[in-house]
């Protein structure tokens, strides 16, 4: 299998994690890097974004549609836990999911608007929602013991979202000096609570994360 992938993007950190939880080999292809790879994303991905697996002739783009493959495929161990605990943890991607698209989009893909007059209306709208999924987020994890899963009692696809959610938005302010859109999304206003930083804390020693590099 092949991945293209930027290596800071919290949905591409998502695939790798869901990879290493399924003791998956895959090529890396970093599509920031070399343009070639680029142009092969273009290709093949309509939506023109990565993550993009590539399994034979099989192509999948959208970290949420690969995690969904890959469960299917390789059924072992489960991404997903049982019951009502897997309900919760599709409530947690979702709200994990709705804050990297917010920001991403209003800071990056949306910001050559920055100067209209109605873009600080929109930003406070659009940032508020994210603000508020961040801030239930935090309040569902100091429900939790430090260190143990958010839901079922094995890690999930629930952590690994949040955990790649987490390590994103801390790693902004550190890459706005070399990429300019990092510090666009650090400007809209957004706080991280410490609560969900706090939780991470254990997680980040995982050896499936350092791998991440």
């Amino acid at each position: 299998m092949i991945l293209y992938h930027f290596p800071t993007s919290p949905f591409s950190r998502r695939v790798r994690l869901v990879l290493a939880l399924k003791r998956l080999s895959v090529e890396l292809r970093d599509a920031r890097a070399v343009p070639e790879h680029r142009a092969e994303v273009n290709r093949v991905n309509p939506l023109h974004t990565v993550p993009v697996l590539v399994d034979g002739e099989r192509v999948v783009a959208d970290s949420t549609a690969i995690c969904h493959y890959l469960e299917r495929q390789f059924p072992d161990p489960p991404l997903w836990p049982s019951g009502m605990p897997g309900a919760e943890a599709f409530e947690i991607v979702a709200l994990a999911d709705a804050v990297s698209n917010i920001l991403s989009d209003c800071g990056m893909r949306y910001y050559a608007l920055y100067g209209d007059a109605h873009f600080p209306a929109v930003r406070d709208n659009v940032v508020g929602r994210a603000q508020r999924a961040l801030d239930a987020l935090a309040a569902r994890v100091q429900a939790q013991r430090p260190g143990s899963p958010l839901c079922g009692g094995e890690w999930s696809a629930a952590d690994i979202a949040v955990l790649c959610l987490v390590t994103w938005l801390e790693g902004l302010p550190g890459r706005a000096a070399q990429f300019p859109p990092a510090g666009q999304v650090v400007s809209l206003g957004w706080s991280l609570p410490p609560a969900l930083s706090r939780w991470a804390d254990p997680h980040r020693q995982r050896p499936d994360v350092l791998a991440l590099g």
